[in-house]
């Protein structure tokens, strides 16, 4: 048997952002679903309905649901004391994905200049390799040589090199 979905209010200030956001040509898809699973659930459809309207399933569609109820007081609040551009933020951020956290990096930022410094030296004179320019496997090689990683992946490398847009990264 189904549970009890989450009662969703919406005031008109707020349905018209929420279809503003829904028309949007350059909004994310991920905000015009969600904004939609509001719209739908405003409208009395169920979860099952709803997610299969907008391609979720039910308990994603829960999710946004529950989402815009328990932020909905704080949306009254921006609504009632800013302008309508800081509430149309808040409710972008409201069907935003949350932050999370992610693997802590393996390299020390020190390491990691060191490592970007390698592709910018001239091979030939400062790590007697007889090339014009590093690759990234001859980067990878110099840096667990001068024993600043133990060792290292050259897509960990690569992925250094991209950030700070070395030219060796292309390699």
């Amino acid at each position: 048997m189904p549970g009890k979905a989450a009662k969703i209010q919406v005031t008109e200030r707020q349905f018209e952002i929420l279809e503003e956001i829904v028309a949007s040509r350059t909004a994310a898809v991920r905000l015009v679903q969600r904004a939609k699973v509001v719209l739908l659930a405003f409208a009395k459809h169920n979860n099952e309905e709803v997610g299969e309207i907008v391609g979720l399933n039910p308990q994603q569609a829960s999710v946004w649901r529950k989402r815009w109820r328990d932020g909905w007081q704080r949306l009254i609040s921006i609504e009632c004391n800013e302008p309508r551009s800081v509430l149309k933020n808040e409710i972008e951020t409201l069907l935003a994905d949350k932050q999370r956290k992610g693997r802590a990096s393996k390299f020390t930022p020190e390491q990691q200049v060191a490592i970007v410094a390698i592709a910018c030296e001239n091979p030939d004179e400062e790590s007697d390799r007889p090339i014009a320019q590093f690759t990234v496997r001859e980067i990878v090689d110099e840096a667990v040589k001068r024993e600043i990683v133990p060792s290292i992946s050259r897509t960990a490398v690569w992925s250094f090199l991209k950030s700070h847009r070395c030219s060796a990264a292309s390699k």
